[in-house]
């Protein structure tokens, strides 16, 4: 998912690298929408052996996690590179390996997995030639690099639930002339957002799933450019979403196996130095209202975000085990603060007078996301995606509704995800041989949870 699509909706919308996160976020998306691109790990698989009653005979080989699906949201969500859900990290699903005499045993799981590292490319429309030609051209490539780190605290079975601490911080250059840096190439960092999740099933019955996810509170912290210079202190906020999962020809066929469809709402607030963006270096003179000339800190007119809400809806087609297709939509309400209209009494001769101000202003507006996203899980340590993210204001400038789907602000783009406890897990021989079947229904659990 776009890594801004991981920020709360404020109008304007944020500057691409300025900030994400969805929690989750996402992120990023976190893709995902953020995952929102973005869901429990599966844990590597025990490195023992046991003893054969015989030479001839070889022991029993435990399971080793699957290759992860991309998720969308990220939201908030998991980590995930630049516009692509597919970088949110990725999941173990706890499978247990063979003990002696052909019982089950659980296996050795990695506390931090999840994390994961992405490196994402992306490019507005605009540049690469695609849709309308725009009156104003302002060409826009940006790369990304993302890391997601995961830690589980707690983890209970039957029912399967776990308590997880997640988070997710931007590196961000643009190559083209940017909008919102002093200088040209200049690195930035997005908002860096941390936040506990809570998993649990809820029902399961073959191919069946019902998942909840609870976040809560999500943090963001000012470390973006943007955010920093604009008075912002920390953002609160709290997330939940269920995912059911739905067979289409099962996870024993090769191809379009399930369909997963995700819901998610959240909410979150800024707290800021002032109900207007304000920087404290900043001392430029202007008029006061009592006619003297004074020094102010203020950046514009415009209010701050006093609430906002997110409301996600991601489905996620299981293609074949290693390829996922998944669509995000988003909408995104802002509610504005709202500025009284005081008397001003300073050296006004004709006595105190109540200025002028738009009559009913408008302190609400929405912003609309829509991410398609494909995901090839190309080898169990990394997966790619290819995708076109649009965020952007619902209301254009010129008054008139924007489509959902397209906007000059649109985005086209390329992720690479490296899953490091994957990585971890082959360097340091915990990974061993497993099943077909195996694979594929430990795959399936993944896209399951994956959206949150």
């Amino acid at each position: 998912m776009p890594s801004y699509a991981q920020d709360d909706p404020a109008p304007p919308p944020p500057d691409p690298g300025a900030a994400p996160a969805e929690g989750d976020a996402p992120a990023a998306p976190p893709a995902a929408p953020d995952g929102e691109k973005k869901p429990e790990d599966a844990a590597p698989p025990s490195n023992t052996q046991q003893p054969a009653p015989a030479p001839a005979t070889p022991p029993p080989a435990g399971g080793t996690a699957p290759t992860a699906a991309p998720p969308p949201a990220g939201g908030t969500g998991g980590a995930q590179i630049g516009f692509g859900a597919s970088a949110n990290p990725q999941i173990d699903t706890g499978a247990k390996t063979g003990g002696p005499g052909g019982g089950e045993a659980k296996e050795e799981k990695l506390p931090w997995r999840g994390t994961s590292l992405g490196w994402d490319n992306s490019a507005t429309t605009e540049t690469v030639g695609v849709g309308r030609n725009e009156l104003t051209r302002n060409p826009t490539y940006e790369m990304s690099f993302i890391f997601g780190p995961r830690y589980y605290l707690w983890e209970a079975e039957d029912p399967s639930q776990s308590i997880s601490l997640r988070g997710r911080l931007d590196l961000i250059r643009e190559f083209t002339n940017s909008d919102s840096t002093t200088k040209r190439g200049e690195w930035t960092l997005s908002d860096l957002s941390i936040f506990p999740q809570y998993s649990r099933n809820l029902y399961k019955e073959g191919d069946i799933r019902t998942d909840l996810a609870l976040r809560a509170p999500t943090l963001a912290f000012p470390t973006s450019k943007n955010s920093a210079n604009s008075g912002r202190i920390i953002q609160v906020g709290a997330l939940a979403g269920v995912t059911q999962q739905v067979p289409l020809m099962g996870t024993s066929e090769p191809v379009l196996q399930t369909f997963a469809l995700t819901g998610r709402v959240g909410y979150s607030h800024w707290f800021t130095k002032a109900t207007q963006p304000t920087n404290g270096d900043l001392a430029y003179t202007r008029m006061g209202p009592d006619g003297r000339a004074l020094p102010s800190d203020q950046l514009g007119g415009a209010a701050n975000a006093a609430h906002n809400v997110t409301l996600d809806l991601i489905g996620e087609l299981a293609i074949t085990e290693k390829v996922v297709w998944t669509n995000w939509f988003s909408w995104r309400p802002v509610w504005k603060y709202d500025f009284e209209n005081r008397p001003v009494c300073g050296n006004l001769l004709t006595g105190c007078e109540t200025p002028s101000t738009v009559q009913d202003p408008n302190n609400f507006s929405v912003i609309t996301l829509f991410n398609s996203e494909v995901g090839v899980d190309v080898i169990d340590e990394m997966n790619v995606a290819v995708g076109y993210a649009n965020l952007t204001l619902q209301q254009g400038p010129d008054g008139t509704r924007r489509n959902i789907f397209y906007s000059p602000d649109a985005r086209v783009y390329a992720t690479i995800t490296a899953k490091l406890d994957e990585i971890y897990k082959s360097a340091s021989g915990l990974r061993k041989s497993e099943s077909s079947d195996k694979r594929v229904e430990e795959a399936s659990l993944r896209r399951r949870r994956s959206a949150q």
